[in-house]
C-alpha cells in the first residue's frame, strides 16, 4: 500500500535531489526545464520534500509547492523521482491529486514527451509552450 510522509529538508534531502537530478549529464538533459537556470536542489527552497512509501519502503519522492493563482491555489509539482518499477502517473499522481484536494489546479511542467503523453491521457492538459534560442 502506498502512502505519503512529508520530511522537513535537510542535507541528506538536497544530496537525494542532486544525485537524482543534478549530478548526471544524461539526468539533466532529460528533466531540466530551466535551461540550466535552474537545478533540482534548488526546487527545494520553495517547496515541501515528501516521501512515497510502499508498506513502509521508500519508493519515491516529489516535491510540492502552493501557489496563488487568479482562480485559487495551484499545486505545483516541481519534481518527482521513483523508482523504475513504481509508475508515478498511474500510482502517486492520483494520492498527489488527492492531497491537495482544496487546490484549484494542479500544476507540472515537463520536457518529457512521454511523460506529456500519459499526462493528457489522466486528464492534464497543455498550457503553455516555452521556446528558446541560443545566443552566442
Amino acid at each position: 500500500m502506498l502512502t505519503i510522509r512529508h520530511e522537513p529538508t535537510t542535507d541528506a534531502h538536497r544530496e537525494e535531489v542532486a544525485a537524482a537530478f543534478d549530478d548526471s549529464p544524461f539526468m539533466r538533459a532529460k528533466t531540466d526545464t530551466s535551461g540550466g537556470m535552474v537545478d533540482g536542489v534548488d526546487c527545494l527552497a520553495t517547496g515541501e520534500f515528501f516521501r512515497v512509501l510502499d508498506d513502509g519502503k521508500p519508493v519515491a519522492f516529489y516535491v510540492l509547492r502552493a501557489r496563488n493563482g487568479r482562480a485559487g491555489i495551484v499545486a505545483e509539482i516541481t519534481l518527482a523521482h521513483g523508482r523504475a518499477d513504481v509508475d508515478l502517473v498511474d500510482a502517486v499522481l492520483p494520492l498527489i491529486e488527492k492531497q491537495c484536494a482544496g487546490c484549484h489546479a494542479m500544476r507540472i511542467e515537463t520536457r518529457r514527451a512521454g511523460l506529456m503523453k500519459k499526462l493528457e491521457r489522466a486528464g492534464y492538459q497543455r498550457a503553455s509552450v516555452i521556446l528558446t534560442k541560443e545566443l552566442k
